[in-house]
């Protein structure tokens, strides 16, 4: 007599099907995508090289009550402890980590990244709406001079115009004072006004402009005509220095030969001539210190014309 043959086990049937349907989601060893797991918090350290150096702690805690109410809807990025292979150190997502610390979690999701963490960390803080520019130029500053790349290599691995790279840059080259107001939030100055403000390259114009920033009255139209009453000056003063030095003798053949006294720059006398023309014909009031500088340059003028005539 035949064995009965044995009916399948429904149990084993309902687990080989949950197996196939969860083959199609499931990462692989040989997935580009990284496994998200549950880290305890006590075992996370923040990154001392972290870009954003400043945290608003009003901001983490708002992100706090957001996660207790909707949970952590995004993991962080962390790597190994090189000191301690049982520790990680947090790449992307610190806020995170504060809120989940201020909560009073045990633990959070994360991904571990075994790819260059400072470039990640830096990436993933640009692709933030809310990162102080202040911080956005010196991480990126740190990259650059840490790597020994170029502004064109930099804009290459971050995706950026070297253009914009060399722009954020620039933001360095403004006072101190003026970069921490801002990245205190003291002064709500944009990522484009300060590149403006940035390639402002006259001391002076720079300094009233900065001035105006405290006061809190820089805006973008003042920007602009200051830019372009810098490069105007600037056009000015190389062309003077052309004149000028076109003008020089070196050598002689009876010796050197008597230095000679700077020419007027005509484009200087038609902006003053413009600006005149545009006073007169909005019939502008003077003050009496603009009646005196008129006065003097007018005395200026009548001498040259008349030691010219003689």
């Amino acid at each position: 007599m035949a064995p009965r043959r044995k009916a399948p086990s429904p149990i084993l049937g309902a687990v080989r099907g949950m197996i196939a349907d969860a083959s199609d989601t499931l990462v692989t060893e040989s997935s580009r995508f990284r496994h998200t797991f549950e880290l305890a918090i006590d075992r996370v350290s923040p990154d001392p090289e972290q870009p954003r150096k400043y945290v608003d702690d009003d901001a983490i805690t708002e992100l706090a009550r957001t996660m207790a109410e909707h949970g952590q809807l995004q993991p962080i990025l962390v790597r190994r402890d090189p000191g301690d292979r049982r520790r990680f150190i947090i790449v992307a997502g610190e806020r995170r980590y504060r809120a989940a610390v201020q909560n009073g979690w045990p633990a959070l999701l994360a991904i571990e990244h075994e790819s260059d963490p400072e470039i990640a960390a830096l990436i993933e803080n640009l692709q933030r709406v809310d990162l102080s520019p202040i911080d956005e130029a010196r991480g990126l500053a740190r990259l650059i001079e840490g790597r020994g790349w170029s502004q064109s290599e930099a804009a290459g691995v971050l995706g950026k115009a070297k253009s914009e790279i060399s722009g954020v840059l620039r933001i360095l080259t403004l006072p101190d004072d003026l970069l921490n107001a801002v990245l205190t939030s003291e002064l709500a100055l944009s990522k484009n006004v300060l590149v403006e403000l940035a390639r402002i390259e006259s001391p002076v114009v720079r300094n009233r402009l900065v001035a105006l920033a405290f006061q809190g009255r820089l805006t973008v139209r003042a920007l602009r005509a200051a830019r372009a009453e810098d490069e105007l000056a600037r056009a000015e003063d190389s062309a003077a220095v052309t004149a000028n030095d076109a003008e020089v003798d070196t050598e002689t053949p009876s010796g050197p030969a008597e230095p000679t006294p700077p020419r007027l720059v005509l484009r200087q006398l038609d902006r003053v001539s413009a600006a005149l023309e545009a006073a007169v014909r909005r019939d502008t009031p003077l003050s009496r210190a603009e009646r005196e500088r008129l006065a003097t340059l007018r005395r200026h003028i009548d001498q040259l014309l008349g030691s010219e005539a003689v």
